[in-house]
């Protein structure tokens, strides 16, 4: 397991400053940055290579931006991105907490479905729904 290091501007992923290290085993290995509000550096964990962490780290950067929108709207401009996750977030809030964990079930089959699926973590977190 590598973790990488990228410089991002605007909410993008930067390549030309990739760097990688081997990643600690006992570290946490979700992706990370070093400023919600204004990320200049994202890390992520791959085995997959570079390519791989491009993907990731720009992925984790659109849900990054999308919870600010969510949180604090008119703090950055919305994407349709951030409008999937609002809408989805809207509907986990909605839902019990059985039909939240019924939900959480279901399998990704898109960009879109993994971003719902984030919302309803977010909501499932918030409301301490995941068993220890």
């Amino acid at each position: 397991m590598l973790k990488y290091t990228l410089h991002a501007h605007d909410f993008t992923v930067q390549a030309a400053h990739l760097t990688s290290e081997p990643a600690l085993t006992s570290a946490a290995q979700t992706p990370t940055v070093d400023d919600p509000r204004n990320p200049t550096r994202v890390t992520v964990y791959t085995t997959t290579g570079a390519a791989a962490a491009l993907r990731i780290a720009q992925r984790h950067l659109k849900l990054v931006h999308a919870r600010l929108a969510y949180t604090n709207p008119g703090s950055v401009d919305r994407t349709a991105t951030d409008t999937v996750y609002a809408e989805a977030r809207s509907r986990a809030e909605a839902l019990t907490p059985e039909q939240r964990r019924d939900e959480s079930y279901h399998a990704l089959h898109s960009e879109d479905d993994a971003l719902r699926m984030d919302a309803l973590t977010d909501v499932m977190e918030e409301h301490c729904e995941f068993d220890a």
